[in-house]
Parts: structure tokens; C-alpha cells; sequence
């Protein structure tokens, strides 16, 4: 019997039944979690991704669950809730330490509302340009996600002058069309007006050249059999 990593199958088969025990033993709790704990694609997923990411940082399940829908999991599914642990122990191990190319890797649960996705956040520190010294806000980072409607898609930033500038190429499979184009560059023009950054924006699709690193999660199976 196999197990797939989380990373490869973009999927927490774990935090799924959780879900699915809490929706049998406490309808309210299991929704309470959906709804208000996992980051959601809408106005609130700022702040849904940083509360996850904390949790993550920490390394505490429980802070990111709650004590109440710890405890039902544990009474009515003790092996899940060891299983969660593990997984969420191992999460916070690679976006803690740096892996293949120096990526520190978080994987955020989004929940959609048909279903739990999976986002990845790629960081690392920016070591600076030949002649150019590295602030302590340099780095660059990659959203990587799989849409329905755009396939996979890749956000790839690049900031630099201690935070002061930001370069950031979307990659898609396919070409996005230019009222895509024109919407981005709008939106980031006007955050980059707000906030005072220098950069651009720029579009890469077929070839994306995604960036890609080896598995992080190649040591640790997350219990997804195939």
C-alpha cells in the first residue's frame, strides 16, 4: 500500500476527515471550522493565510483547530488525531527550514467551498544582485496553485531595496487574455501607488516554465493511499 505526499497529490486527506467526523458528531463545529479557520478565496483570505501561517510557524495544531474539535477528533478518531499531528509537525518543519534550493515551503489549505485546495508558498532570501546588498526585506517568494477555470498558475515575486521595489511574472499554462493583462497591471499599479513600490509586472504561458523543486514532503508520506 502507497502513500503520496501531500506536496504531490496537492491534497490533506488527513484534515479532510477531519471535516467529514466533525460534520457526523457536531455539524455546528465542523462548519465553525470550514468556515472560519481555513482560509477562504474572498475578502478575508489576508487574514485567513496569516492565522494559518502562524499556526504553521508555531508548529501548534491545536492553535489552529481549537481545543473543542481537537478533543471530538481525538475521542472519537484518537488515530486521525495522531495522524493530523505528524502532518502538522512535518508542515511546519519545511516552511521552517529551507529545502531543495533554499525554498521554504508552506502548504495552506484553501477552502473553496466545493471542496479543500491546496495552495503552495515558495520563500527564500534574496541574496542580492552583484554590487547590490540584500535588506532584511529582500526575498522572493511563489504562490503556486491549480485553478478550474486557468489550470495552474504561479505568482513569482521578486523584492528587492529592502522591500522598497517588487517584480513580480505570472505564469499560466495558457496565455491569459489581455483583459487579464490589463486588470493586473491595473491593480498592481495601483498598490504600487499606494504603498510607494518600484517594479512591473509581467506574463509567461506557454511555456510557463513553472518554477518546480523536488518534494520537501520526500521523507514523510502524509497518509494519502493510492
Amino acid at each position: 500500500m502507497l502513500h503520496e505526499s501531500l506536496f504531490i497529490s496537492r491534497k490533506w486527506p488527513a484534515l479532510e476527515q477531519v471535516v467529514q467526523v466533525l460534520h457526523e458528531v457536531n455539524p455546528a463545529t465542523a462548519q465553525q471550522l470550514v468556515n472560519t479557520i481555513l482560509p477562504r478565496p474572498d475578502a478575508g483570505l489576508t487574514s485567513g493565510l496569516i492565522f494559518f501561517l502562524t499556526a504553521l510557524r508555531g508548529g501548534d495544531l491545536l492553535s489552529l483547530i481549537g481545543e473543542a474539535p481537537l478533543r471530538m477528533i481525538e475521542r472519537n478518531r484518537p488515530n486521525l488525531a495522531g495522524r493530523m499531528t505528524e502532518d502538522f509537525t512535518a508542515l511546519s518543519r519545511i516552511a521552517d527550514e529551507p529545502g531543495p534550493g533554499d525554498w521554504r515551503v508552506a502548504l495552506i489549505p484553501i477552502n473553496t467551498g466545493a471542496e479543500i485546495e491546496q495552495i503552495r508558498l515558495l520563500m527564500r532570501q534574496h541574496a542580492g544582485e552583484e554590487g547590490e546588498d540584500a535588506g532584511p526585506a529582500d526575498g522572493r517568494f511563489v504562490v503556486d496553485v491549480e485553478l478550474t477555470s486557468l489550470g495552474r498558475l504561479q505568482l513569482d515575486g521578486l523584492v528587492r531595496n529592502n522591500g522598497k521595489s517588487l517584480d513580480l511574472i505570472i505564469r499560466s499554462e495558457k496565455p491569459l487574455s489581455e483583459t487579464m493583462h490589463n486588470d493586473i497591471r491595473t491593480i498592481f499599479l495601483d498598490a504600487a501607488d499606494l504603498t510607494g513600490l518600484k517594479g512591473g509586472v509581467n506574463f509567461q504561458a506557454a511555456p510557463a516554465n513553472f518554477i518546480d523543486i523536488a518534494d520537501p514532503l520526500g521523507d514523510h508520506a502524509l497518509g494519502l493511499l493510492v
